[in-house]
């Protein structure tokens, strides 16, 4: 059994190591929240309150989409997850391609400082991206 939902806007992605799945309706403004528990292989989405969803949407309002660039590309990208190195705040991004949807084939990492991101020192991105590797084994080989 799948189940789909009337928004192709669904966005996982893991907070404070718990996993959520975000759901956005553009005609109505509409912003649903759920927890994500994993039992085997069956995942259950359970529904955390209306004060946790306020909570939650309001920490990750400024951060969860960005417009990213590289040297090649400019893209929107949507929070992955976030995660502790050496003390400071770090999120993953992916990038938002219109009609994909699929496992995640790129991540970018960033700083996060409050309500913004910030790019991270090439001297110290190796090191970002393979603690978020150890922390999230499950992103490998996706």
């Amino acid at each position: 059994m799948h189940i789909r939902f009337q928004t192709p806007h669904q966005y996982f992605f893991i907070y404070e190591n718990v996993k959520h799945l975000l759901l956005l309706w553009s005609k109505e403004q509409h912003r649903e929240l759920y927890i994500v528990e994993e039992e085997g292989d069956v995942l259950n989405l359970r529904y955390p309150g209306e004060t946790y969803r306020e909570l939650v949407l309001e920490q990750l309002e400024d951060i969860f989409f960005q417009r990213l660039e590289t040297e090649d590309d400019q893209f929107r990208a949507a929070f992955a997850a976030s995660f502790s190195h050496r003390d400071r705040l770090y999120g993953a991004y992916y990038p938002i391609r219109q009609g994909e949807s699929g496992p995640v084939e790129q991540l970018y990492f960033f700083e996060i400082r409050g309500q913004k991101i910030v790019e991270i020192p090439d001297d110290e991105y190796e090191d970002v991206a393979q603690t978020f590797f150890e922390t999230f084994p499950e992103y490998i080989g996706r």
